[in-house]
């Protein structure tokens, strides 16, 4: 993931940008890690090591979601 879609993701999961998928399995993990992320602030770290491993396994949604936040 690029520095500037891995800044964008960062906002997305704080809630500063709003950011709707096409597919239902990574607007779950969004959903989810902002919940996680609310409960605990300290846990980006923890957010994007969950969301890196999402988007390594299933590079198609990787490719297509990332130039899309990355265009945001």
């Amino acid at each position: 993931m690029n520095e500037n879609a891995r800044e964008k993701v960062m906002k997305i999961l704080r809630r500063e940008l709003k950011y709707t998928s096409t597919n239902l399995a990574f607007n779950m993990l969004i959903s989810n890690l902002q919940r996680k992320l609310q409960a605990d602030p300290g846990n980006m770290d923890a957010c994007m090591t969950e969301m890196e491993g999402f988007l390594k396994k299933y590079p198609i949604v990787a490719k297509v979601d990332l130039a899309n936040i990355a265009a945001l």
